[in-house]
């Protein structure tokens, strides 16, 4: 005859009841059934994050940056925007945009990386915003500019809208507000898999909606004419 040195003991953590045992006599510790919990994996950290600290206050951001482009390619130097200290959301250095009549001039890109254009999985973007006199970005569908809008975003007064706008809304897909003279963030929660684009200003959820152009390229910030605003903390991943 033998006898396992190795000893094993099932039990029931709620009830304290002992469900089953074997090998040698039990003196080890005990299997619990019905109180294990599954932690969630840590988030990941953002496949890009610019704060603008790297840059020298003055200096042009797409001719600073491997990571940021101008509108025209190549580079346009009438259309980047200057590095400023006058105002930052963390800790010292933002970028500004004053719009001229009929926009711009300022008018810059930020491609999502090497494997956009992105049509399925998740994405996430968030960028700290100070508006004076209301603002504009848009997300490009491709990876090549004036090809595709895959969203237009414009906050004028305090309202900030969500749509198709080729110069006036044609569509809105979703209305909110935002507030004024003050740093807020803006981030949007995609689900390209399910078209899902989920909003939240300063953390709290304004809604979400479906996106006929259900893609997404690149971020391109312009400011419209009479637009003023500050940009800082753009990420996404």
């Amino acid at each position: 005859s033998w006898q396992s040195e190795v000893s094993w003991q099932l039990v029931n953590n709620v009830t304290g009841v002992t469900i089953a045992y074997g090998g040698a006599p039990y003196s080890q510790s005990q299997i619990a059934v019905g109180s294990a919990s599954c932690s969630p994996p840590p988030p990941s950290s953002s496949a890009f994050c610019d704060d603008f600290e790297s840059y020298t206050n003055g200096s042009w951001l797409a001719a600073s940056s491997s990571d940021w482009a101008t509108w025209t390619q190549p580079y346009t130097a009438s259309e980047d925007v200057q590095i400023t200290n006058s105002l930052s959301n963390s800790p010292s250095n933002s970028i500004y945009f004053n719009g001229q009549s009929g926009g711009g001039p300022s008018d810059v890109i930020l491609p999502f990386g090497s494997t956009a254009p992105y049509t399925s999985g998740y994405f996430n973007f968030s960028a700290e915003f100070y508006v004076i006199n209301g603002a504009y970005f848009n997300f490009q569908s491709e990876v090549a500019t004036n090809i595709g809008w895959a969203l237009d975003v414009g906050m004028d007064n305090g309202t900030i809208n969500f749509g198709t706008y080729p110069g006036s809304w044609n569509a809105v897909y979703l209305s909110s507000t935002y507030p004024t003279n003050q740093w807020f963030e803006l981030k949007m929660e995609i689900d390209l898999n399910v078209n899902s684009w989920e909003v939240f200003i300063d953390g709290i959820s304004q809604g979400s909606f479906a996106n006929p152009n259900n893609k997404i390229a690149s971020l391109d910030l312009f400011p419209l004419a009479g637009n003023q605003f500050y940009v800082d903390d753009v990420c996404y991943e």
